[in-house]
């Protein structure tokens, strides 16, 4: 049976948490006859490799699996499983997440009925399936035509801080069109991957209900604060603003590019470091000085700073035109930290 959609599944060391997602996905309104599932073993060290085997031997048909000897990290796992992908529409589930029956059912007609680039949902953050928080919604709920400027623009100015690839379903032929990827051997690629969708796509739908549920794993990444790690953001900044240089993107997108790794690698990184690298947060704060002017030396008339809701970002920017020894730096930096949390 020709699949509707194709589910890319990271798996590392998620043997706890398999058969839960599993079971969320099995039981898809949608029915799993629809839906190709590809989970990507990346070289566990639990028996996540032999759960997924049973898997596949119990539902040949619908479930690949692709096993990496050794460890390549989520983008390689998301970029090698889309090759395998037979399916007009890709999804993206974490291993030790869930999602509700009725996900892809939902997902799978709004970007069918609207026929958009992609659509997304919103989640919720899980400790268990009995202690859930909702995420603050962002962003309007809806079809956008994203083909329209101000349209693309206001959705980026409100869109930057959500880069996961879980909530989201894409036309395959979008993806690959556009040579949309995950930088590999590095974290936090889903920011990449997000950020040249949010620039090429022309139409977009978002559901107003949360559909998928993001487990809290204590050992996961995110979860994982004051690790060197956290700062792959930066290089997936400075990654992001030069793919787009090298595209050509910035011949139509300069002010939203730029704000985007303004965002990215400065304003986010900077208040992160503020709180988790207190050492080493005026040499941070140097370095990105440096970075940003160099790369961004226009960065004073970038226009999203003029948004009301961008009042902390500005202040932030602010910091760049001050010539700060480390002493005031430091001072200033614990007055925002008292003042903002």
């Amino acid at each position: 049976m020709k699949k509707l959609i194709s589910i890319i599944l990271p798996c590392y060391n998620v043997e706890p948490y398999l058969s839960r997602c599993f079971d969320s996905l099995k039981a898809q309104t949608i029915g799993l006859g629809q839906m190709e599932l590809i989970f990507v073993n990346d070289a566990s060290t639990d028996a996540t490799l032999d759960v997924l085997t049973k898997l596949e031997a119990q539902h040949p048909d619908d479930i690949i699996v692709i096993n990496f000897p050794e460890n390549r990290r989520q983008g390689t796992a998301r970029n090698v499983a889309l090759e395998y992908a037979s399916a007009p529409y890709i999804g993206y589930v974490d291993s030790d997440d869930w999602v509700e029956p009725d996900m892809f059912e939902k997902m799978l007609k709004a970007i069918e009925t609207y026929d958009c680039d992609f659509v997304e949902c919103r989640w919720d953050l899980a400790r268990d399936k009995a202690h859930r928080s909702p995420v603050k919604k962002l962003g309007k709920p809806g079809y956008l035509d994203l083909s329209i400027p101000s349209v693309k623009a206001e959705f980026i100015g409100t869109q930057i801080g959500l880069t996961a690839l879980w909530n989201k379903v894409f036309k395959k032929s979008f993806l690959v069109d556009h040579d949309i990827f995950c930088p590999e051997q590095i974290r936090y690629e889903d920011i990449f991957f997000c950020y040249l969708a949010f620039l090429y796509a022309n139409s977009y739908y978002r559901i107003d209900e949360p559909l998928y549920h993001y487990f809290i794993n204590p050992s996961g990444t995110v979860q994982s604060r004051s690790k060197d790690y956290q700062f792959d953001k930066m290089d997936i900044a400075v990654g992001f603003l030069q793919t787009c240089r090298e595209r050509g993107l910035d011949r139509s997108y300069k002010d939203e590019i730029e704000w985007m790794f303004l965002e990215k690698y400065y304003v986010y990184m900077l208040w992160e470091v503020f709180h988790e690298f207190p050492e080493r947060s005026y040499g941070c704060y140097l370095q990105m000085k440096e970075t940003v002017q160099e790369l961004v030396p226009d960065y004073r008339d970038n226009p999203f700073r003029k948004w009301e809701s961008n009042a902390f970002d500005h202040v932030m920017l602010n910091l760049l035109d001050c010539p700060l020894d480390e002493a005031s730096f430091l001072q200033l930096r614990d007055e925002m930290l008292k003042k903002m949390g």
